[in-house]
């Protein structure tokens, strides 16, 4: 269902990857794949074919451009098979939300400072330019699309059940999680079947994607047995305490059927989601809306294009970089691929405020143009993945196996400790 996978299983173990990675080579050999053009690897769906197919013709002050196209894992696996061996690297790649996974061995991607990159910080989504940028300040991702997130919810649903179903009237009745869950309660009262969320586990993501701090600060110390993350624990097994979960995995059939039924009526996620629900869940077209999420905005999601250190000519690929990028093209990407752009300029262009169908002619934009201004500037450490697996592990049981609430978020702090302090995290 969904077109972006956060930091919850890629980050830390891309960085491991990498540790065989040593500062070797020179940013002019040659060793990238092709002759003659750039050369570009990217996953489907993260970047606009069109734009592409254009590109490959010829761009004025663009060369030509190789193109290679595979699953994300695929595209992962030999990116750093490729660094390692420091030859058939591509001079553009693509990363996606994990980009600090490759923090710890920045010196294998150019600064894209020491290209020009500054002069165009101010046409990008402050949070969007901060995530590429590695704590010694090095810029090695430059900003392609986002995932700022909304509350999405049934209003034939909801109206049943005696609940605020006009989206500014939602918006100020569920403000936080705790009115949220309230919403739930009153749903699960009026509507027996029907339930808030399909699974703990999204309401601890979510809640924590709020956070300017998750698991693992700057100076590589573990913040996770804080407030901060604690907090979102326990409005997940609060969520669970109300019998306001469906206990369904996201992305099984069974949570397919459930959002096609009914039987999960609303869910916090991100803007690519729009696409999944439409597709699960074609024959309640019109009957779905999005509202301010619960608790403030977020991000969930979204990809960078970096540029290795061995490309053949960094300022031709940064020259494509920023035409690819600029906001016309990521209006561009927005209208053929749902891509939300990034440079909020665009927002406000009639391309992006069309009513549509799905959402009872709702304009998705007006939900999740503020919602992306709003998003805190988070920092993700490369050990994100490492952190936070216990944790979601320890939801599953406690939804899941009755698991004592308790026990399972020591058991979770003490699993993540042990982990993190082997990769020198303290």
């Amino acid at each position: 269902m969904s077109r972006r996978r956060l930091l919850a299983a890629s980050l830390g173990g891309t960085g491991a990857a990498l540790l065989g990675l040593t500062g070797c080579g020179t940013s002019s050999g040659s060793v990238s794949a092709g002759t003659g053009h750039l050369s570009l690897w990217y996953w489907t769906g993260a970047l606009s074919t069109k734009l592409l197919a254009v590109a490959r013709k010829g761009v004025p002050g663009v060369p030509g451009l190789k193109v290679k196209a595979a699953p994300m894992d695929d595209i992962y696996g030999k990116l750093l098979t490729g660094l390692a061996a420091r030859a058939y690297v591509p001079d553009i790649t693509a990363l996606n939300s994990d980009v600090a996974s490759f923090f710890p061995h920045e010196d294998q991607f150019l600064d894209l400072n020491s290209l020009g990159a500054g002069a165009l910080k101010g046409q990008y989504l402050d949070w969007k330019w901060q995530g590429g940028i590695a704590p010694s300040g090095r810029m090695i991702g430059f900003p392609i699309d986002g995932g700022p997130s909304a509350l999405y919810y049934r209003k034939d649903i909801f109206h049943k059940a005696g609940i605020p179903s006009d989206p500014d009237e939602l918006a100020q009745a569920a403000s936080s999680w705790e009115d949220y869950f309230a919403v739930g309660k009153k749903l699960r009262s009026a509507v027996p079947g029907s339930f808030l969320v399909g699974n703990i586990a999204s309401v601890f993501r979510m809640s924590l994607l709020q956070s300017p701090k998750q698991f693992v600060d700057q100076d590589n110390h573990f913040i996770g047995d804080q407030e901060h993350v604690k907090r979102c624990w326990d409005l997940a097994v609060e969520s669970l305490r109300q019998k306001l979960s469906a206990k369904i995995n996201d992305g099984t059939p069974d949570s397919n059927a459930a959002y096609a039924q009914g039987r999960i009526a609303s869910a916090c996620n991100a803007v690519w989601w729009m696409g999944g629900i439409k597709q699960i869940a074609s024959k309640t077209s019109g009957a779905w809306r999005v509202t301010k999420m619960p608790g403030g905005a977020a991000n969930y999601g979204g990809s960078f294009l970096a540029i290795p250190k061995y490309c053949r000519d960094p300022e031709d690929a940064f020259a494509f970089v920023k035409w690819l990028l600029g906001p016309a093209n990521q209006l561009a990407a927005y209208q053929e691929m749902a891509l939300f752009p990034t440079t909020p300029a665009v927002y406000d262009k009639p391309a992006m405020r069309k009513p549509d169908k799905f959402f009872g002619g709702q304009r998705p934009v007006d939900v999740f143009g503020p919602a992306a201004e709003q998003a805190p500037v988070v920092y993700f450490s490369p050990y994100e993945g490492t952190a936070s697996t216990p944790v979601y592990q320890e939801l599953t049981n406690v939804e899941l196996l009755g698991k004592n609430p308790d026990k399972a978020w020591r058991d979770a702090m003490a699993a993540a400790e042990k982990t993190l302090s082997q990769k020198g995290v303290s």
